[in-house]
């Protein structure tokens, strides 16, 4: 029953969710035991620094399309509105899945990309160097362990967490909204994707993460379930306006190189900091 989950979450998310075999979570928990993993910072930081060592590129930020899932994830911005002149923050850049295809797009802006492991930094950078060796915009890379940001206020017009609140509790989300509005202008947009348990995939990973024990579910990066309500609340809490949602499984995304309109796998939540914000 849990392995049907897991195969029909890999195939509906499309790679979106880190959903992984047996075999790469023991070699994640060999990494991390033989210190292989970063030995300080906090467990976000181990765990996702031991996945992108343990892990090709490609694939440690989640199985499926890495070239398509990227095209995706930009299609969502321009539909949100991004100028090739804006200051870009990806938050959880990763391995450079957005990168490579955001940073042609941002013709004299700039494009910040923020990750908490450094070998995902490290593999972002070498890939972005190769297929942009002359790239147009200015190009930022921050390691950032926690969730202050390294950045002045108001200084991007757009922030982007893609498969980032995916792997948080609910705790760190909020805390990671509060500090992100800081950083994003008055009438600036934040989009983040998550896992609403109104997705048939999400309740499959919902019940597959139930079967394992606390500390199994913290051995190496795992996924949590959420609902619309819950990000809509912890969003509004932290100051945000919330103007929409792109479903999951709804084939709506506006996609570059593509003729056909395609679904993410996970939502995507459109949050906007009001003009009147301090």
């Amino acid at each position: 029953m849990a392995r049907r989950a897991i195969d029909r979450a890999r195939r509906f998310t499309a790679g979106a969710v880190r959903v992984l075999p047996r075999r790469v979570r023991a070699e994640l928990q060999r990494a991390l035991a033989t210190g292989d993993a970063a030995a300080s910072g906090n467990t976000y930081e181990r765990l996702y620094d031991a996945q992108g060592r343990a892990m090709a590129p490609a694939s440690s930020i989640g199985a499926g399309d890495f070239d398509l899932i990227g095209r995706k994830e930009l299609g969502l911005l321009l539909m949100e509105h991004l100028r090739s002149t804006d200051t870009l923050v990806d938050l959880g850049c990763g391995t450079g899945r957005l990168a490579v295809h955001a940073i042609p797009t941002l013709a004299g802006g700039h494009y910040v990309g923020i990750d908490i492991a450094q070998s995902m930094l490290d593999h972002a950078r070498a890939l972005i160097d190769t297929r942009h060796p002359s790239p147009p915009c200015r190009v930022t890379w921050q390691q950032q362990r926690d969730d202050t940001f390294q950045l002045p206020d108001a200084s991007a017009d757009m922030m982007c967490a893609f498969s980032v609140f995916t792997h948080m509790e609910h705790e760190d989300t909020f805390r990671y909204l509060v500090s992100a509005r800081r950083v994003v202008r008055p009438g600036g947009r934040f989009l983040f994707s998550c896992l609403p348990m109104s997705l048939a995939a999400a309740r499959d990973i919902f019940r597959e993460s139930a079967s394992r024990t606390l500390a199994e579910r913290w051995a190496t990066v795992r996924n949590v379930t959420t609902t619309p309500e819950m990000m809509e609340t912890l969003a509004t809490m932290a100051g945000w306006t919330v103007r929409g949602w792109y479903a999951g499984d709804a084939r709506v995304i506006e996609t570059p190189g593509e003729s056909d309109r395609l679904s993410l796998g996970q939502s995507t939540c459109v949050l906007e900091r009001p003009t009147d914000a301090r």
